[in-house]
């Protein structure tokens, strides 16, 4: 054996160790934004989700917090959506381009809750002020990223899930008339 074919092998094998560690680090870094890119889409489709972030015109509620049961669901909600905030913010690469609109958006947050507890009866306005803040943040990740769902904060409604099938607007007096009603 000659020391050219000594050299050519050994050659071979960095060049081919080497061209098998760029290939894992490409798809660990692909796999990592597909990941990102999930967790940012289900984040704001949940933002979308979020009833208590349906736009409205913010009004006073004197004594919100004895009297308006919504005061406590927006903040029982709110503080869960920080959470869901938290989450994606966990499963974002180090040195995302998202992390600091995460961080925007549980600012956000906490300052919706914040104000609310300060100032109980204007909740209604803080809670607006918290759906503008979510809103950018949602356009500016959608903006970074073409992956991203563009949805708005609280606007999700529900359609028609059958061609024809109508939900009940009433309640029936009588037993039901269905297969177990008719068994007996």
């Amino acid at each position: 054996m000659l020391w050219t074919d000594v050299v050519t092998v050994t050659l071979g094998a960095f060049v081919g160790a080497g061209a098998a560690f760029g290939a894992n680090l490409l798809v660990r870094w692909l796999e990592s934004r597909r990941a990102e890119a999930s967790a940012l889409n289900e984040l704001v489709t949940e933002i979308h989700f979020r009833r208590v972030l349906h736009r409205i015109v913010p009004t006073r509620s004197p004594d919100a917090k004895t009297a308006d049961p919504d005061w406590a669901t927006a903040r029982r909600s709110i503080g869960g959506l920080r959470g869901v905030v938290r989450s994606a913010r966990r499963q974002t690469r180090p040195r995302s381009s998202a992390l600091p609109v995460l961080n925007e958006m549980t600012l956000a947050c906490n300052t919706f809750l914040d104000d609310s507890e300060d100032a109980p009866d204007l909740y209604r306005l803080h809670l607006m002020q918290l759906h503008a803040r979510l809103n950018a943040g949602v356009r500016r990740l959608r903006s970074q990223r073409r992956a991203i769902a563009d949805l708005e904060p609280g606007q999700a409604r529900l359609g028609p899930t059958v061609a024809g099938l109508r939900a009940p607007t009433a309640v029936a007096d009588g037993p039901a008339d269905t297969e177990a009603g008719r068994r007996g």
